[in-house]
């Protein structure tokens, strides 16, 4: 109770901050135009968040360990568009300040018989507060868009790839890969989510794989979703592993009973939906006698506070290393920390990152909070003829959104390159 006393003060201080920093910035653009009704719809989505923790904290034994709340996501939405507008207000205004600061020490050491007065113009010291005020507008409206249809807008990313071993009768082979489906985030709100699981089957793939993060916290979370999942389409068989959010950490303690019955339940639906999981396990695919291998490990990260249980020599076992094969791999940094340099995997498929669910971008660079954490966050990347491809999610967590960084349906065409001659 005392801890999380202290963080609320904290956070109620942070907040308070921003929120008297960013009134001085829009009463310096608008002055009396900015009514003192507009200070308190201004500073009410803080009030909002911060009720809302107290209240969430004092009567959380009321709700199921694990279980998303449509109220919870509702202000969580609302709060994260909130603190984005004046995170971009606050920014440039303070940039104005700075430098509006600078202009003031330079004059009073160098024209101290200088006025600041221009006749009623705007003032320069307010120009980058007004840009901010501006940009602000077009962040309110990217977070609006993303929690209310960016989170739903599936897009589908067609990767090709060639590769010298693979054996020619798997020429063309198309493989889907769909990660991090947050099950318990979409709170049974079943019709947008269905578009894209269609959007899957038109695509009539080979495969399916899925890599981790089934639920958020419990195994019950996915109960809802097992005859939508069971409904995906692939000509040759669904295979699936685990996230860090599946094994039910974050809900229940270490060893318990609670903790192992929530495991046996999130491995019966994983056989409800119709995939195949595998745990440090491997999969012959076999097309006109012959095979290539899929490897399947548990979740293994470079974060010590995600679970570490991913063997990728317990899960090869049997397999010729000089074979062609694909890994699934939850949690990139394995592929970075384990793979890259010391094993002969064709093609590694990842999720975790989510992308941040936020990014920016202008041409061909992009950029997350994600490549804060993680040097390979999204897409496809190479090193010594290796290929690991991380998928930015399919669901969310958290911020009940995504901005500028869409859900995604990977497509991989694997081809066989011929040799020159």
């Amino acid at each position: 109770m005392f801890g999380f006393i202290v963080f609320i003060v904290i956070l109620l201080s942070l907040l308070s901050l921003l929120d008297w920093y960013t009134v001085k910035a829009l009463r310096r653009v608008f002055k009396s135009k900015f009514k003192k009704w507009m200070v308190w719809a201004w500073i009410s989505p803080t009030v909002l968040m911060i009720l809302f923790m107290v209240v969430f904290f004092v009567m959380r034994s009321e709700y199921p360990k694990g279980v998303s709340n449509k109220l919870a996501y509702m202000v969580s939405g609302i709060s994260f568009t909130a603190l984005a507008t004046k995170a971009t207000i606050f920014l440039f205004h303070f940039l104005d300040d700075i430098k509006n600061f600078f202009l003031w020490a330079w004059n009073k050491v160098f024209h101290p018989k200088d006025t600041n007065t221009e006749g009623g113009r705007i003032s320069r010291g307010s120009f980058l507060t007004q840009m901010g005020i501006g940009l602000s507008a077009v962040t309110f409206g990217s977070f609006a868009y993303g929690v209310t249809r960016g989170k739903y807008n599936y897009q589908v990313v067609e990767q090709p790839l060639k590769f010298k071993n693979l054996p020619i009768e798997f020429n063309g082979l198309k493989i889907i890969q769909i990660s991090d489906l947050h099950l318990g985030s979409f709170l049974e709100d079943a019709e947008p989510v269905q578009h894209g699981f269609d959007l899957i089957n038109e695509l009539e793939a080979d495969y399916i794989f899925f890599t981790g993060d089934l639920v958020n916290s419990v195994a019950e979370e996915a109960e809802y979703w097992v005859p939508f999942l069971k409904g995906l389409k692939a000509k040759k068989g669904k295979f699936s592993i685990l996230g860090n959010h599946d094994y039910g950490e974050y809900a229940f303690k270490d060893d318990s009973q609670e903790l192992i019955d929530n495991m046996v339940q999130l491995k019966r639906i994983h056989a409800d939906m119709g995939f195949d999981l595998l745990m440090n396990e491997n999969r012959k695919l076999e097309k006109d006698g012959k095979t290539i291998d899929l490897i399947g490990v548990e979740n293994w990260g470079k974060v010590h506070r995600f679970p570490r249980v991913g063997d990728f020599d317990l899960a090869s076992e049997g397999l010729h290393p000089e074979d062609f094969n694909i890994l699934l791999s939850h949690d990139p940094t394995h592929w970075e920390e384990k793979i890259m340099n010391d094993k002969d995997v064709n093609l590694t498929m990842s999720g975790h990152t989510h992308g941040f669910q936020l990014g920016v971008g202008l041409g061909d660079y992009k950029w997350s909070p994600a490549s804060l954490s993680y040097d390979r966050w999204k897409g496809l990347y190479e090193e010594n003829g290796k290929f690991l491809y991380v998928n930015p999610g399919f669901g969310f967590l958290g911020f009940p959104g995504r901005v500028n960084m869409a859900p995604e349906i990977t497509v991989f065409t694997l081809e066989k390159e011929e040799k020159l001659t």
